[in-house]
């Protein structure tokens, strides 16, 4: 009884808000007025602020996808990110020693009750442990995992609505919010926050760091973590804004802004395509400047992480848009979206191809200005393109492309010091080794070797098996076969790729030989078109 009377108080909220900050505009459209007073953009800000938790982190989820609203609301919903009015001293810490299951004396040596900062989720205090370790304590706000369930229950019921009419359209309204569950979710449980820190701290170039976790003091809703001191990126770029280099001099003596920045970028793009996992929030706030111009990260909540393939093709993508080689830049970009009945990919192709070549020639241009070089209003063209012509894309990817555009509008504030496509380009020529270093490291990997040797071993008994399969009319491949529609035909095409891959590259070798005589060669060449026929079968 008591979640349906929350539930029922705060549907009511969301009517009272949406007709608060909708009604006026709705007016002005049915009597064809124009458009008068905030955009569309700033009431949504506006609503979702006044709704609370769920709402703050909707529209926070909402920055990211830019192939369901325009650009112009994404950068409005950005400013959600921003600081929050704090819980008060005795909430917070009622929520530590309720957690921690003992009185904050007895815990920290020295625990500041006034928060340095606070956002939708928590709050930040500065403490020292018992050992005399200074360490910033991370404070859910309480109450907000009730809260957050009765709206979600709430939004649930209102996207099947919207699914059952189409207002959607190509989008799954119903997918969306679960993705936006399980993201919020996820960014309430400070354990899992702490687990993705370290996994990030295990692959930390020196140039990059990564707070240490205090287990012994942390909990699903209580995180404390080694304080790392430092210059946010923000103030750095205010200050330089204001022209108080002298006050940056002060604060960061050693400072050098442009190995600052290349270790930025360096250490994002090593999460990204390197590793796979990375820090998804790399705004401002959340990353640091120290004294000997390494960067740290400080916020661990949202995190993203890439498949082998999605990182393939994005490095591709953006590696190859770097060199300036577009075709293969956008065959890759292209496998980062699914197309919908609404999409014309034809028309897509030729957009999103007009828009690298200006992107790379402009980067490259010595007559550019850096405001023309920006990275971050060719993505915005690119992402805008995604969203007219309805492809769908992997949250994952999406929110590489965010922390991209975030990361590059902190660089168009150094834009003096600091060329974010420069960087790119730089990062890819040192970590993405040409074509024969692929191949040296592919023959250098164990496991690709370990794979070789057992195909080579066992080879002839799965070719008595393969051909006992085919003389009776069987598939060759039973677990691909098991497997349906689309899937199934489109694993079965890259075995027979890889296994015609195979037979080419040894027979190709043999027929080579000098030593072999042409009986031997047309076998090859019957055994080749043999080949090629099964495989043709088996797709």
């Amino acid at each position: 009884m008591g979640s349906l009377i929350l539930d029922v108080r705060r549907i009511l909220d969301l009517l009272r808000v949406s007709l608060k900050y909708a009604a006026t505009p709705l007016m002005r459209w049915l009597l064809h007025l124009p458009p008068k007073g905030p955009t569309i953009g700033e009431r949504l800000r506006l609503a979702f602020e006044e709704l609370g938790i769920t709402y703050l982190k909707l529209g926070q989820f909402l920055t990211m996808r830019f192939d369901i609203l325009p650009v112009e609301i994404c950068n409005e919903l950005n400013r959600l990110f921003e600081t929050v009015t704090p819980i008060n001293l005795q909430e917070a810490r009622a929520v530590v020693e309720a957690e921690l299951k003992a009185p904050a004396e007895q815990l920290f040596r020295e625990f500041d009750w006034n928060p340095i900062a606070a956002a939708s989720v928590a709050q930040v205090h500065v403490a020292y442990t018992r050992a005399n370790e200074k360490v910033a304590v991370k404070v859910q706000r309480p109450g907000i995992a009730r809260l957050f369930a009765a709206d979600m229950r709430n939004l649930r019921r209102m996207v099947r609505v919207i699914d059952a009419l189409g207002i959607a359209g190509a989008f799954s309204a119903t997918q969306v919010t679960n993705q936006f569950a399980s993201w919020t979710e996820n960014e309430m449980d400070f354990e899992l926050e702490a687990r993705s820190a370290e996994r990030i701290r295990q692959n930390a170039a020196p140039y990059e760091i990564i707070p240490k976790i205090h287990w012994s003091l942390t909990t699903k809703r209580v995180l404390t973590m080694e304080f790392v001191e430092g210059v946010s990126l923000a103030k750095i770029a205010a200050t330089l804004d204001a022209g108080h280099i002298d006050q940056l001099a002060r604060m960061l003596p050693n400072l050098n802004v442009e190995k600052a920045g290349r270790n930025i970028a360096f250490a994002v793009l090593r999460q990204f395509f390197v590793y796979g996992f990375f820090q998804g929030d790399p705004h401002p706030g959340n990353v640091l400047i120290r004294n000997d111009n390494t960067v740290a990260f400080v916020d661990f909540g949202i995190f993203g992480q890439l498949t082998v393939e999605q990182r393939e093709n994005f490095a591709g993508f953006l590696e190859n848009l770097a060199l300036g080689n577009i075709e293969q830049s956008f065959r890759h970009y292209v496998r980062q979206h699914a197309p919908t009945a609404e999409t014309n990919l034809p028309a897509f192709e030729t957009q999103a191809k007009l828009i690298m070549r200006l992107w790379y020639e402009t980067s490259v241009s010595p007559f550019a200005t850096a405001k023309q070089r920006h990275m971050g209003r060719y993505a915005v063209w690119m992402i805008e393109a995604i969203r007219r012509h309805k492809l769908r894309t992997d949250p994952n990817v999406l929110l590489v492309w965010r922390a991209l555009y975030v990361l590059d509008a902190s660089s168009e504030r150094l834009s003096e010091y600091f060329d974010m496509m420069g960087q790119v380009r730089a990062f890819f020529l040192e970590f993405r080794p040409g074509p024969l270093g692929r191949i040296a490291k592919m023959v250098v990997d164990p496991d690709r070797n370990a794979a070789i040797f057992r195909l080579v071993r066992e080879a002839p008994a799965y070719s008595e098996t393969f051909w006992d399969h085919f003389t009776l009319g069987e598939t060759p491949f039973p677990v691909l076969a098991n497997e349906s529609g689309g899937t199934h035909r489109a694993g079965n095409r890259k075995v027979m790729w890889l296994v015609l891959g195979v037979i080419g590259l040894s027979l190709g070798a043999a027929v080579q030989s000098p030593h072999l005589d042409g009986q031997f060669k047309v076998t090859v060449a019957v055994a080749l078109l043999t080949g090629w026929l099964l495989a043709r079968r088996i797709s």
